[in-house]
């Protein structure tokens, strides 16, 4: 044991311990784990605009459609549903969501569905006024949530993705590999011609995911599109991926982030 001869040598141990603690605890907070990539040509998205998003927004879903982007905000107290003109950004309607950490988000038969991380209650709202439609019960955390239509494809952070049918039962469990390996702390993902588009939490990357195995087939490496946003911390990770079929374009943003970008991804 460290033997002390004078009180300003306590003192200054004391000094320096108390350093390498807040250190300690702030790299817990923020430090962002290594992402692998996950094929052997990554590619980067192609900006082709640039929109305003709101600074204050901690974006967990995003979703296109008819002509709209609507998207779930998460933390308690500041959790929202929104939809949100495309054109500019404009905040169109705000729906206060109090009760919950919101989540991930997707659209089903017109019916927009927001999953919450702790309580265990994915929300379901008219998509064209947000008015309360019914819930839907799981188990275990919700992070990311998606559809092709008639399946839901919903991640809570591990490596697992899940299945749900309409009635949101699980189907299926897949697990999700990058080069054999587990890809964990899987987020917000979107379905777009047959595949899942996944934000992992601390990454800039987006993952291409096989739905039907897990396999990984493709790495798209967002940092262009961190480094024009600048965000204010390590929290304020990548995160929001919504996919305009006609156009064939998505749009990316992330957490808190002051820029949402239109973008077309190359074949992977």
């Amino acid at each position: 044991m460290q033997k002390f001869h004078t009180a300003k040598q306590m003192t200054r141990f004391s000094f320096l311990l108390s350093i390498l603690l807040l250190l300690a605890q702030s790299g817990c907070a923020y430090a962002q784990p290594k992402t692998p990539v996950c094929s052997n040509d990554p590619v980067r998205p192609r900006i082709l605009r640039t929109l305003p998003h709101d600074p204050e927004a901690f974006t967990q879903g995003l979703v296109y459609a008819s002509g709209k982007l609507y998207e779930s905000t998460g933390l308690f107290g500041r959790s929202s549903l929104r939809r949100i003109d495309p054109k500019d950004g404009t905040v169109e309607r705000l729906l206060p969501l109090d009760d919950i950490f919101a989540e991930g988000l997707a659209l089903m038969d017109d019916h927009l569905v927001v999953l919450s991380l702790h309580s265990e209650r994915a929300l379901v709202f008219s998509q064209q006024d947000f008015t309360p439609l019914a819930e839907h019960a799981y188990q275990g955390e919700g992070w990311g949530l998606a559809t092709d239509g008639e399946i839901y494809y919903m991640s809570n952070g591990t490596d697992t993705l899940y299945h749900r049918n309409k009635k949101f039962e699980i189907i299926k469990t897949v697990p999700v590999r990058c080069n054999g390996k587990p890809l964990t702390r899987l987020n917000e993902l979107e379905y777009a011609d047959g595949k899942l588009y996944a934000n992992v939490w601390y990454s800039d990357n987006i993952y291409v995911i096989d739905p039907a195995s897990g396999t990984v087939t493709g790495t798209i490496d967002c940092t262009p599109l961190v480094q024009t946003a600048k965000p204010r911390s390590e929290r304020d990770a990548l995160n929001g991926i919504a996919y305009d079929p006609a156009a064939r374009t998505f749009y990316i943003t992330g957490k808190n982030w002051p820029l949402m970008f239109e973008v077309r991804i190359p074949d992977s």
